[in-house]
């Protein structure tokens, strides 16, 4: 029997070889390397987040440039840097992905909401300030704030994952106790008394709606006619927040305060990035 000293593999141009060193010669032998297949990355959730929001932003830049009616997942998969695969890893369609972007733009408001809601005034001036961080925030994102509506229908609804809806509800639940919260803070401070036929919910939802509507219908998109002519929509919302506040007896009332100038410096106060932004884009607001 021959005694095998030595077995040593060596690689020449990517080809393994063996060199065998028994007792009384030395045989060289070649073979084949074997692809090894490489397992996937596994990425982390911090990882998939992050390829998440990448596709996000890509939808919410093709929402800007050709609208919301135009975004569809092949045009989002050619601008993006992962295969079809991967994409729909994340999002089970359009819908999904539209319901995705509108959690983001609820996320984004939440925040400006929530630095109303901490600022340190009366509830009154805090919601006439809610109403202008909802503004600004129009301003800045319009596609955002166009894509929180559509993503409303029961078309996008019905077809978003259970995972993103739960989300969705979370959000909301958040951007609404901002909301909820300056209503009964004026409440405990007696500034502000219920109707008898209203709960918070349904004052909290008018306001909403009268912003809502001054804005759409006053901001540079919808097309002009001579219903809004000369009509600025910071300055029409101020008019229409004061109007709804009086008409309910939330203290201190128009003719006894002027709400302006107090607007003004909390605005520079609590969004002076927003700000800054807005100027950059040639927009400043204009209460005159």
């Amino acid at each position: 029997m021959v005694k095998i000293i030595q077995i040593t593999f060596i690689c020449i141009d990517k080809n393994y070889h063996s060199l065998i060193i028994d007792e009384s010669s030395v045989t060289f032998r070649h073979f084949q390397k074997r692809e090894v297949m490489t397992p996937p990355k596994l990425l982390d959730e911090s990882a998939l987040n992050e390829r998440e929001q990448k596709i996000i932003t890509v939808a919410i830049t093709l929402i800007q440039r050709f609208g919301i009616e135009n975004l569809t997942m092949d045009k989002v998969v050619m601008q993006v840097p992962f295969s079809k695969g991967t994409v729909y890893k994340h999002f089970t369609g359009k819908e999904d992905l539209l319901l995705a972007i509108s959690n983001h733009a609820i996320d984004v408001l939440s925040d400006l909401f929530y630095r109303v809601y901490k600022f340190k005034g009366c509830a009154r001036e805090r919601m006439l300030l809610l109403n202008f961080s909802y503004l600004i925030y129009a301003i800045l994102y319009p596609e955002l704030f166009q894509t929180v509506i559509c993503a409303k229908s029961q078309s996008v609804i019905g077809k978003s994952s259970e995972r993103r809806l739960n989300e969705h509800d979370q959000l909301e639940v958040k951007l609404l106790t901002a909301l909820h919260g300056i209503v009964e803070d004026g409440l405990a401070e007696n500034s502000l008394t219920l109707p008898e036929h209203m709960n918070i919910q349904q004052l909290c939802f008018a306001n909403w709606s009268m912003a809502y509507g001054a804005i759409t219908l006053l901001s540079g998109e919808v097309e002009e006619c001579s219903g809004r002519t000369d009509l600025i929509v910071e300055r029409e919302l101020f008019n229409h927040s004061n109007l709804l506040f009086d008409g309910m007896g939330w203290q201190p009332l128009t003719k006894d305060k002027k709400h302006c100038t107090e607007l003004t410096i909390a605005l520079q106060g609590l969004f002076p990035q927003e700000l800054a932004l807005m100027k950059e884009k040639g927009r400043q607001l204009n209460f005159n």
